[in-house]
């Protein structure tokens, strides 16, 4: 076995956790510096010319590569926000004040499960709601019902 990679543990006292990853940590630092001092110190002129061409490639088409993908990200904010002027556009009235949301909420809600204790309420609301939105559309169908009276009527009178 090689003496430099022998197991120097044997007679070390053991470690805790924290002290096992400092020890790996100091080891992998120490593996690192030897391997890039032996990359260094071991490189022939063929490896400088070409890390240099590499480091020099990269300097010189650094800047024109963030140029593009600058352009390339304001384009895509420029999509985007010319789509979310389109979406704003597109909605009424209602989705501006947020009422078709809420309905969406509400009949979201109207979704319970068995009427457990945890949710002993629930279903109480729900009675309510439903028995509200009912009333409503009866109130809707009346007022349907006297504009319909109320455009026969108007016929009669413009004799």
């Amino acid at each position: 076995m090689d003496p430099l990679m022998e197991d120097n543990t044997a007679g070390a006292p053991s470690l805790n956790l924290l002290g096992q990853a400092a020890a790996k940590l100091l080891e992998y630092g120490n593996n690192a510096s030897n391997n890039l001092q032996d990359t260094f110190t071991n490189m022939t002129i063929h490896g400088w010319l070409r890390l240099t061409v590499i480091v020099g490639g990269y300097l010189l088409l650094r800047p024109y590569l963030l140029k593009h993908s600058a352009k390339y990200a304001v384009s895509k904010i420029e999509e985007e926000e010319e789509r979310e002027r389109a979406r704003a556009a597109a909605m009424t009235p209602n989705e501006l004040r947020g009422a078709k949301k809420q309905l969406q909420e509400h009949l979201d809600d109207d979704e319970v499960g068995d009427g457990t204790g945890a949710d002993w309420g629930q279903r109480a609301r729900v009675r309510q709601r439903t028995m509200l939105k009912e009333m409503l559309e009866a109130e809707e169908r009346r007022r349907m019902e006297e504009e319909e009276d109320d455009k026969d009527i108007a016929e009669y009178l413009e004799d």
